[in-house]
């Protein structure tokens, strides 16, 4: 018999109405990309030793052969340059790459080379083979050779010399990683 009926002012009602249609505007704003170059390296802390980095692998090909080969390269810094880096590469290819004999990296700048270079694996797949091999350079080279993006990688073993070159795409991440990492040295 009784009835309760309540009343809702309508000004009251449409201001819950426009808090709500902001606070729900305000969750589906997504904050701009930044250009960090984050997904093209990561550090770790490692202590008194300063910061671990690790550059992803950056491919580079070699058109001739249709052949692909990507580096990734492992080094600690702190305040001051007195390391080497590891660079580990892949190469995918037609041939099997057991051995080799001398692996170098350049730029109209500067060549390093190495001819102690370390087998990890060999692995068929269906496309061919991937060849995996470790090395160490040094640090303060690896330094100068970013600050040029015009970049060659030459591989020789005992029955062929192949040279892998930069694209586009590898020239952005070697400029970002230049821009990121290495001018922090």
């Amino acid at each position: 018999m009784f009835k309760r009926h309540y009343y809702t002012p309508p000004y009251i009602l449409i201001s819950y109405i426009v808090l709500l249609l902001i606070f729900s505007g305000c969750l589906s704003i997504k904050p701009s990309a930044s250009k960090s170059g984050k997904k093209y390296f990561e550090t770790f802390y490692v202590g008194e030793e300063g910061t671990q980095y690790f550059i992803k692998p950056i491919s580079f090909i070699d058109e001739n052969l249709y052949e692909e080969l990507s580096i990734d390269i492992t080094f600690r810094y702190r305040n001051i340059i007195k390391d080497s880096a590891i660079v580990n590469f892949s190469i995918r290819s037609s041939d099997i790459y057991k051995n080799v004999d001398t692996f170098k990296l350049s730029n109209k700048k500067i060549e390093i080379q190495t001819d102690r270079v370390e087998l990890i694996y060999n692995e068929k797949n269906n496309k061919g083979y991937i060849s995996r091999h470790s090395t160490k350079v040094s640090l303060n080279e690896l330094k100068e050779l970013f600050n040029n993006d015009d970049w060659l990688i030459t591989v020789e073993n005992s029955s062929k010399i192949t040279n892998y070159k930069a694209n586009r795409k590898t020239i952005r991440v070697i400029n970002t990683i230049r821009d990121r990492v290495f001018i922090l040295m």
